[in-house]
């Protein structure tokens, strides 16, 4: 053990006013959670949030998908696919319904094996598909530097 003491805070990132301190080593934004915000207003909002909570020298790290790539193809279904968990079965299935040149909304359909059968799920997101460039320029226009883009080719065994 290395007896760290790491604070951990869950909040709207447009509204970052609640969490206390200002000065974290580093602001952790994964898993396409920005393209959730519906406009590059929604968007600026949260990185200057972000960016005041950072210390000069912090660290924002996000995770989108590459929407730069994903536009020129605008896929409509991923899937099906088997997982297996736990000696059970999963099948996911995600359908994207574009609504515009850059939002969609992705549904994700799960049917899962239990010990009395299979049960579905679905659920259902709405995003706005960013690239990089406008969120370069955003980030910039926010006051953070060194920006750089990391592909996933670039990060294997990173």
């Amino acid at each position: 053990m290395r007896g760290l003491h790491i604070a951990f805070f869950v909040a709207d990132m447009r509204q970052l006013n609640a969490i206390p301190a200002s000065t974290f080593h580093a602001v952790i934004c994964m898993d396409n959670a920005l393209p959730h915000l519906d406009s590059e207003d929604e968007l600026a909002q949260a990185a200057g949030q972000i960016r005041a909570k950072l210390r000069m020298s912090g660290t924002f790290v996000a995770g989108i998908r590459d929407y730069d790539e994903i536009l020129q193809q605008r896929p409509v279904v991923q899937g099906p696919g088997f997982i297996s968990d736990g000696g059970k079965r999963r099948i996911v299935f995600q359908l994207w319904d574009w609504q515009d040149e850059r939002r969609y909304t992705f549904h994700t359909y799960i049917t899962h094996e239990t010990s009395t059968g299979w049960k579905n799920f679905h659920g259902a997101s709405a995003y706005r598909a960013i690239l990089r460039d406008e969120l370069t320029g955003i980030l910039d226009r926010q006051g953070f530097t060194n920006i750089r883009w990391r592909f996933p080719i670039a990060t294997a065994g990173a």
